[in-house]
């Protein structure tokens, strides 16, 4: 590796970002970049403002890279940054990966296909998010997802306010019309009695699952959650590397896991985590933290080269000025970039450099 440096940037967004555990106007974003030494350059993105789901703020990440700095290259350094940061052990890791893919002349999920030995597919379907607000306007984003082309979407519970999700869910049923598959996220919000108390009017939206009903860190709670047989239950926030997905297993917790690369720190363990969740008989859910069409991209070539049912892909839709692209959604799916690498270009001035070696 010839140079290592980072940009840190807000990226505006056109609607807040709204629900149990977070209401964010932008995204505070890192943008890791690896040249190597015959030329080759790589990038990745990091959400920086996803503590929630992360435990892990951009500030976090730049004081990981400063301070192993002087040691940074592959592959040595990764345990060392794991211990350090996740996040800043993802944005290493993507970024030597997309430098070397480009290098070869592929695609990035090209470059990991021989994992899994899936084919190339031309784009992966995603589904659209509606967050917190009225039943109307969660009505009106419905119809309008529908009209584009998703298949899926997933809807925002947890609200604080009794009666709330019910009400938005079932309008968003009625928008989105039977056809559409509904998935419901609570972020952790609920208590096992509220969980409880909201399977009914889950299943009356048919919902498909309900992601993270109780607090990560409580498996017994989520547990009587999935026992009560009504509803499959899937992880977010209890899910990260393959031992989390054991210890779920085990615990009788989940029906699936959803997974994202944040959670995980690499690539390798993110592999392992699919792995073992199959082997496990769970379902297995691809997804990223809100973030840009770096990011997204990222995710993107991930979902293919791993060949999950379920992929949430779509998280730029909402950036209002992005640096990062192009990268195109098409009837409900993103168009897998076929450039080399990620596939997609990146943007920043020097304004926003920190050079770290």
């Amino acid at each position: 590796m010839a140079a290592f440096s980072v940009h840190r940037i807000a990226l505006p967004l056109r609607v807040s970002l709204r629900h149990a555990r977070v209401d964010a106007h932008h995204l505070d974003e890192v943008f890791v970049n690896v040249r190597l030494r015959d030329g080759g350059s790589g990038w990745a993105e990091i959400r920086g403002n996803g503590a929630y789901a992360t435990g892990e703020t951009a500030d976090d990440v730049l004081a990981a890279y400063a301070e192993l700095a002087a040691e940074l290259g592959p592959p040595a350094i990764l345990p060392r940054l794991l211990k350090r940061s996740r996040l800043a052990a993802m944005g290493f890791d993507l970024a030597c990966r997309d430098a070397a893919a480009r290098q070869a002349g592929v695609s990035f999920a090209q470059h990991l296909g021989h994992r899994g030995q899936v084919p190339i597919v031309d784009a992966m379907p995603t589904h659209a998010q509606i967050g917190f607000g009225t039943p109307e306007e969660a009505a009106a984003r419905a119809a309008a997802a529908v009209a584009e082309g998703f298949a899926r979407i997933k809807v925002r519970v947890g609200h604080p306010q009794a009666g709330v999700d019910a009400d938005r869910l079932a309008a968003v049923r009625a928008a989105a019309g039977p056809r559409t598959v509904l998935l419901a996220d609570a972020n952790g919000a609920w208590d096992v009695e509220r969980a409880l108390a909201a399977l009914p009017w889950l299943v009356s939206a048919d919902v498909a699952w309900i992601e993270q009903p109780t607090p990560a860190g409580d498996d017994d709670a989520m547990a009587r959650v999935r026992a009560a047989g009504k509803v499959p239950v899937y992880a977010d926030e209890s899910a990260g590397d393959a031992s989390s997905v054991r210890r779920l297993a085990a615990a009788g917790a989940v029906n699936g896991v959803h997974l994202k690369l944040e959670k995980c720190g690499t690539v390798d363990e993110l592999f392992r985590a699919v792995e073992v969740a199959r082997e496990l008989g769970l379902g297995v859910a691809l997804g990223q933290m809100d973030c840009g069409r770096l990011g997204c991209a990222a995710t993107t070539q991930l979902a293919v080269a791993l060949d999950v049912e379920m992929a949430e892909l779509w998280g730029c839709a909402n950036v209002a000025e992005d640096v990062a692209g192009p990268l195109e959604l098409r009837a409900g799916a993103v168009v897998v970039p076929r450039g080399v690498g990620l596939g997609v270009n990146v943007n920043l001035t020097d304004e926003t450099l920190v050079r770290m070696r």
